[in-house]
């Protein structure tokens, strides 16, 4: 506004430069206290007339202040001054009512009680009507009357808080409100202005509240036995006392005398009943007479004031139910309003009775029934609609049902056929060449017929027969037996439909089936089969393998009987034992971990010395069925060895081995080569005397010179520092020895098919490298010789 101007219309202009039109709040917040603000600016922000320079005074104490000249004088602050909205901020007066709403075509219920808070807002004398939300009560709840100034009157005085009281009727845009109590800040602040408030009220209670409120209570139970249910569930769960009972119901019209069973569930108290059914009733099978429960003895007993409408009764009613003392044989129930006798129970149910309760079942009762005649049942003959099946099913109900299919044979054979060449059996000559493919499905056991085309026949090929499943001409057209694989062979006849078709050939598939499955075809039908494909060349992979088994059989036959061969006969040797006098121990005991390489024989030098080093007892040697005549001897393989005499240095000259007699099968080989110092041994032994000779001083062939000269012990053992009156223990034998030995012989297996290769090849003679045994140590037995690795004909090693 342009100043000097006077306030005339016309005359006022606004100011173009200013961009800002807003006025400042004449209220500010301090300390969160609603304050008013002395600094008053215009529009905009911009200073108004009466904070500007031109209207200070001389004595403004804004422009002029005499404390500046003077001094400041004491004085007191002023008093702090609360304006009447910050004082009551947030302060409210609550008041509890209600109103009614009327409910119009309701028979339960003719007004809702709904109760509201009155709220009194002491900052700008505002009021405000809300309504505590209840949920899923189906009302508008909420906030019922907006807050402000609500009159009281037609004259438009609003409501204050003067006016407000306990017990009191307001009304609030026609609705009326009835306060029935207030908070206690309510009540103290209205006290404190002097007012004295009513005495509060109840609130009402609609019928509908008070219904719903009954359904949730819960009445009141009667008190029950101590009983654990658990303990009882776990002590009798499984437990059933079973009684045969009948029920008589031949009084009533078409009553009959029916048989039923009653179970008795310890674990509960409850009582079931079955009836059984003879599939002759024509009854429904319905499973239960009576489900489990608790069945009351006198199930018409209810007390006076009984409400009969709800037809139910509860433990409080019945005073009795049935217990196991009442079920007895003999003796009558009454099982809601059902008379039922008890003429037998089962063996547990006895049992139990006799020991729980001390009580003895009666022997069983024989019940008298009726015997209906039997009238037999003859099915329909076949109605020519459909199968014979289908005709049998309408006689099963009603309604006739499909027949039922082996689905897992289905599945386990689908899309599996057996397919057979045939031919017709011709009358005309134009069907002489006509051939024909038989496929029988082994899934639905059709059988489908179709014709080989041929050129320029004059005959128009295809499908002969449709599959269907093929009669056997003997059986019964009401109840048909059909065609299975079992019948289809080489040369068979196979009539259908006036038609004579005969099998001249089939499928490799069919023998495989055939000997898959050869517990569903006859010996005799395999084999014809068989035999046709083996005339045809299908089988050449079969008999080859065949062969080649038959030829690996054969072989390990001749092996067999080669390394029998190589075998030494029990007989023959027990024999030569016994013609030599050879008593219970003269075997060689285990042979050292490093064994030598075994020959023809073992002298008996060889056979003391390694006894010496492996100091083993008879017990554990094991031997073998007889003396192998080659090869070198393994861990698993011992040695028995039948000598004669003791042979001094026969294994270092060459000579001597092959001069030395071979055993042939003659009478009096034995004689011929016995120890005619035997006998004096065998006394000796039973004597208990050594049974070596002493060998003289002067034969010192055995060893050399020194050695002899050193040796002061007598006799053969002498040489080899042994007193033959002192044999070693693991050279004593037992009694039972010998017997030992022989029975072990005889259980031992035949010679390794390895070994019997090896008997029939050459002998290979030693090579100049090889290390004779030193002489002068008898105790080394070892060879120098490199190991010659066996070649068999096919050039394997």
């Amino acid at each position: 506004m342009a100043w000097g101007l006077p306030k005339l219309p016309g005359y006022t202009f606004s100011d173009p430069t200013r961009g800002s039109h807003h006025l400042r709040s004449s209220m500010r917040f301090y300390h969160g206290y609603m304050m008013p603000d002395t600094l008053v600016r215009g529009p905009g922000g911009t200073d108004t007339d009466v904070d500007s320079n031109a209207f200070a005074l001389a004595d403004d104490s804004l422009n002029y202040d005499p404390s500046l000249t003077y001094g400041r004088v004491k004085q007191s602050a002023p008093p702090a001054v609360i304006p009447h909205w910050v004082h009551y901020n947030k302060r409210c007066l609550n008041f509890t009512a209600f109103f009614k709403q009327p409910v119009f075509d309701d028979p339960l219920e003719n007004y809702r009680v709904r109760v509201v808070n009155i709220i009194y807002f002491l900052e700008d004398d505002t009021l405000t009507v809300i309504e505590p939300k209840i949920r899923n009560s189906g009302l508008w709840q909420g906030k019922l009357v907006k807050r402000g100034r609500i009159p009281k009157n037609d004259l438009g005085d609003p409501w204050h808080w003067k006016d407000l009281d306990i017990g009191k009727d307001i009304c609030i845009y026609g609705k009326v409100f009835h306060t029935v109590s207030c908070d206690l800040y309510t009540r103290e602040w209205l006290e404190s202005q002097g007012i004295e408030l009513s005495k509060e009220e109840e609130l009402p209670e609609d019928a509908y509240t008070q219904k719903e409120r009954w359904k949730m209570v819960k009445p009141p139970q009667k008190a029950r036995t101590h009983d654990d249910p658990v303990r009882r569930f776990l002590e009798y769960d499984g437990k059933v006392l079973t009684f045969n009972v009948v029920w008589d119901d031949r009084d009533s019209a078409f009553g009959e005398l029916a048989e039923y069973k009653l179970f008795y569930y310890l674990q509960d108290d409850t009582i079931a009943i079955k009836q059984l059914h003879d599939g002759r009733g024509g009854k429904d099978p319905f499973p239960m007479l009576l489900t489990k429960r608790k069945v009351p003895k006198k199930w018409k007993e209810r007390p006076v004031d009984f409400p009969s409408i709800l037809l139910e009764t509860s433990d409080a009613e019945v005073t009795e139910y049935y217990s196991p003392r009442d079920l007895i044989v003999g003796q009558t129930l009454y099982i809601l309003g059902r008379r039922f006798l008890i003429f037998d129970c089962d063996q547990f149910t006895r049992k139990y009775y006799k020991t729980m309760l001390n009580i003895e079942q009666p022997e069983r009762i024989e019940v008298k029934t009726e015997t209906k005649r039997e009238i037999p049942k003859s099915l329909p003959p076949h109605i020519g609609i459909g199968t014979p099946e289908d005709t049998l099913q309408s006689c099963f109900g009603l309604i006739p049902k499909p027949p039922q299919k082996d689905i897992i044979k289905y599945n386990l054979n689908a899309n599996k056929y057996l397919r057979y060449l045939c031919e017709l059996d011709w009358i005309h000559p134009e069907d002489k060449d006509r051939q024909f493919v038989l496929k029988y499905s082994l899934a639905d056991g059709t059988v489908k017929i179709g014709e080989i085309p041929r050129r320029n026949s004059g005959i128009r090929e295809g499908t002969f027969l449709q599959s269907m499943r093929l009669q056997t001409p003997e059986s019964d057209p009401n109840f048909p037996t059909y065609y299975t694989p079992d019948r289809f062979y080489i040369g068979a006849v196979i009539p259908v439909f006036k038609h004579r078709f005969r099998i001249t050939g089939c499928d490799l598939f069919v023998y495989r089936y055939m000997s898959a499955n050869p517990h569903k075809f006859p010996r005799d039908v395999i084999d014809n089969v068989r035999n046709y494909h083996v005339r045809q060349g299908n089988l050449r992979e079969e008999l080859e393998e065949a062969t080649r088994d038959e030829i690996a059989r054969e072989t390990r036959a001749q092996l067999a009987k080669i390394g029998q061969s190589a075998v030494a006969d029990p007989d023959s040797v027990q024999r030569c034992l016994t013609e030599l006098n050879v008593v219970e121990g003269e075997a060689a005991p285990p042979r050292t971990p490093t064994p030598p390489t075994t020959t023809d024989q073992i002298t008996y030098d060889d056979a003391l010395r390694v006894a010496r080093a492996g100091k083993l007892g008879n017990d554990e040697v094991i031997p073998l069925k007889g003396i192998l005549k080659s090869g070198t001897a393994t861990d698993e393989h011992q040695k028995v060895v039948c000598f004669t005499a003791p042979a001094p240095r026969d294994h270092d000259d060459a000579a001597s081995l092959d001069a030395r007699p071979r055993y042939d099968e003659a009478k009096d080989f034995c004689d011929r080569y016995k120890d005619p110092e035997a006998e004096q041994r065998a006394e000796r032994r039973a004597k208990d005397i050594c049974a070596y000779d002493i060998i003289p001083a002067d034969r010192t062939e055995y060893g050399d010179d020194d050695v002899g000269r050193e040796n002061s012990l007598p006799g053969y053992l002498g040489t080899y520092n042994v007193d033959c009156k002192q044999v070693p223990e693991y050279m004593r034998l037992n009694p039972d020895d010998y017997d030992k030995v022989k029975t072990m012989r005889q259980d031992v297996p035949e010679i390794s098919p390895a070994a019997a290769r090896r008997a029939h090849l050459p002998r290979v003679d030693l090579p100049d490298d090889c290390q004779q045994p030193d002489s002068k140590n008898p105790e080394d037995v070892t060879f120098g010789c490199h190991r010659v690795a066996p070649k068999f004909q096919d050039g394997c090693e």
